[in-house]
């Protein structure tokens, strides 16, 4: 695969023969000295050796990323060049390669290295006396010499010395060998010592251009090693302390309970508002969702596109700082009720500066293109955010520069990922993460590796209670409030407000047809969904007094089912439990169930785990007026320790009298759309009660 087309390249060639022409064999490396470099803006992690061999005339040819390519990181880092041949001596050397010059000479840029050594030309034997060449034409006639002296014998035997004497040294030099070697040893001396000088000289330019490279880039990381320990130790004076460190955090006893998107569940998820709320009620660890607009803002957000969670629609990545901060608006009273106001998104530095070491925070970038800008956010602005941050992410990503930066990890695993895959992380992780679907068997098993396990995503305490059996010591909740706390919070409901209470429960979580549904300011509620059932932990558990206690509440149908009257909805109660229930359906907790058919039959029931129908308790059934579509019925149960009875107020004889049952007892109830498969038919509820007897 080819680097992307907004990346520049270099590309390196080069030829080697042997000395006598014939191609050799070999291949070139180039690998990144950094290990690795990231590509943010194209999402792309570069590491590795590229390599490419020789061809059949000895040639190569390789690309590669060049050394200064925009948007890498590290800036301007350098290969090692590795040149290897099976039968001669290979090349390693550092360069950067810059964008600047796109094709390059492998030998241009290959250190020579300096000859040694003497070099000695050696001569061939004299070749023949060529043919004597033509006359030359007289020469001018020189000035006459001195008078000479009177000749003698004399005279003419010095002359004759002379003559020999000269003859003599001119044969020598003409003939004798060992003067030539001598002479031509000397030449060879000289012309290898200019040329050892000149290579030498290149040598030396190449050794400093490539140790000044060298020095260029480590100065640069010392620069930047610097500025990150001067800006540790600024922050260790100047920035606030964190109040809430990580590893305070879980030195405290007990379970730990985290606000999962701040508290998406109670309030519209990772708002200002929700995250507000978590932390008004205590909750000291909630989770930040991260993305990233086209500007390279970052804003708390758990999807990457505003389909789900905002009016509008589309990646973030598309839109301007500018326009999310002005005009985009989460939807949140779509699921949480139409009491709540449009909430704006909030950028994240908003959430750094105001909770950041006061609360720990898990951060998690949840696209690949917020991972670099949250990284220098954190490195350049909030220094100090190690002591309070966790960072989160999924097993298939990396864990490297959390840890290097000093960071605690939290790594969440797939239900499927094998122990391989676990182990293979594991020097990087602080804390697991399981989810509350995988097998309680499979969560023990990641517990018995020894590190704290978190889980998620958990909005009930029967869930609390079954991952605490199985070792987990983090529960992160959407609604960390109600979670986290064991007595009820109210014994009367304020429905007017419109807005969904923290402890309900419906059967599916985030699912807009499970919520509950709000009447316009009437303080009327119903479940838009066939069977549907919703539970009602704010009232939970009930706390009977010496007598018990009584669940009183409106209920009226806006629309009779004239085709089927016995169809029905009601009350379910008595439960141990908060997990969810259904009509005609075998439940993971027993308890009881009372309906009000469409014709006006009212009934009690006790069901258990064993089997689907309820079990009628009491005479039969009780007859009272057919309800009136729109028209309001008051219903009440009396649990005393040893009876049951339940009634329809404005006839004393509609009530089924004390019934003798004591099966349950458990403090858990809530509304149910019984057998109703037509939501238009469904019941709806008001101004519900709870005293004590």
């Amino acid at each position: 695969m080819a680097l992307p087309d907004d990346l520049p390249t270099v590309t390196l060639t080069g030829t080697y023969t042997h000395p006598d022409g014939s191609p050799m064999k070999g291949s070139v490396s180039v690998t990144p000295t950094p290990g690795k470099v990231v590509a943010a803006d194209s999402g792309l992690t570069i590491q590795g050796r590229a390599k490419a061999k020789f061809d059949g005339n000895g040639q190569v040819t390789l690309t590669v990323l060049a050394t200064d390519a925009p948007g890498i990181n590290p800036e301007n880092f350098t290969y090692e060049v590795k040149i290897a041949f099976p039968d001669a001596t290979g090349d390693t050397f550092f360069v950067e390669l810059p964008a600047a010059a796109p094709n390059v000479q492998l030998p241009a840029i290959t250190p020579a290295s300096p000859a040694d050594g003497d070099y000695v030309v050696i001569t061939g034997p004299e070749g023949p006396e060529g043919p004597a060449g033509p006359a030359g034409a007289d020469g001018a006639p020189g000035e006459p010499g001195p008078p000479g002296a009177d000749g003698s014998n004399a005279d003419a035997e010095q002359y004759t010395d002379d003559a020999l004497a000269a003859e003599i040294t001119r044969a020598n030099s003409a003939y004798d060998p060992a003067g030539s070697a001598t002479a031509a040893r000397t030449a060879a001396i000289n012309t290898a010592a200019g040329d050892a000088a000149t290579k030498a000289n290149n040598a030396q330019a190449a050794a400093i251009s490539a140790a000044s490279s060298d020095a260029t880039t480590k100065a640069g990381n010392a620069q930047a090693a610097a500025v990150s320990a001067a800006a540790a130790s600024a922050a260790s004076l100047y920035l606030p302390k964190a109040l809430m460190t990580v590893d305070a955090f879980m030195a405290q006893p007990g379970t730990k309970v985290f606000g999962h998107r701040g508290a998406g569940m109670v309030a519209p998820e990772h708002t200002e508002a929700a995250y507000d709320y978590a932390i008004a009620h205590g909750i000291q660890a909630m989770e930040l969702s991260v993305n990233v607009d086209s500007e390279g803002e970052l804003w708390c957000l758990h999807d990457l596109t505003l389909d789900r969670t905002t009016y509008n629609t589309g990646a973030l990545n598309t839109y301007p700082s500018t326009g999310i901060a002005q005009r985009i608006l989460t939807n949140g009273r779509v699921m949480l009720g139409q009491g709540w106001t449009d909430q704006p998104m909030v950028p994240l530095r908003r959430m750094l500066d105001k909770y950041l070491g006061k609360v720990v925070l898990f951060l998690e970038p949840k696209g690949n293109d917020a991972v670099v800008p949250l990284q220098n956010l954190l490195a350049t602005s909030y220094p100090h955010a190690a002591a309070s941050v966790i960072w989160k992410a999924h097993v298939g990503t990396s864990f490297v520069w959390p840890k290097n930066n000093g960071f605690r990890t939290w790594c969440y695993v797939d239900d499927g990922s094998s122990d391989a895959v676990l182990d293979g992380k594991d020097s990087l992780v602080d804390y697991w993460g399981v989810s509350t679907s995988m097998s309680s068997a499979r969560r023990q098993q990641i517990v018995a590796r020894g590190k704290p396990v978190f889980s998620w995503p958990v909005y009930r305490r029967s869930q609390r209670a079954t991952l605490e059996a199985d070792g987990i010591v983090g529960l992160m909740s959407s609604d960390p409030v109600y979670v986290r706390g064991t007595t009820a919070q109210a014994t009367a409901s304020r429905w007017d407000q419109q807005v969904k209470e923290s402890g309900g429960t419906p059967q599916t979580d985030y699912n807009v047809d499970a919520a509950l549904k709000f009447s316009d300011a009437d303080g009327w509620v119903s479940i838009n969904r066939a069977r549907g059932t919703y539970g009602l932990g704010r009232y939970c558990p009930i706390v009977p007094g010496a007598g018990g206690y009584r669940i009183q509440i409106e209920m009226k149908y806006d629309q009779i089912n004239t085709g089927d009257l016995n169809v029905h909805g009601g009350l379910y109660f008595g439960k141990a439990s908060d997990d969810p229930y259904e009509f005609n359906t075998i439940n993971p907790s027993a308890g009881y169930h009372l309906i009000l058919r469409h014709n006006g039959v009212l009934r009690l029931y006790r069901h258990v785990t064993t089997q689907t129908g309820g079990i009628q308790l009491g005479a039969g059934d009780i007859l009272t007026d057919a309800p009136v579509a729109g028209q309001s019925m008051t219903i009440q149960i009396d649990v005393t320790p040893t009876t049951i009875e339940a009634r329809r107020l404005g006839n004393p004889i509609w009530t089924t009298g004390p019934i003798a049952d004591a099966s349950y007892r458990g403090g858990y109830f809530g509304l149910s759309n019984g057998s109703i498969s037509d939501t238009a038919a469904r019941p709806h509820w008001r101004n519900l009660i709870i005293t004590q007897l």
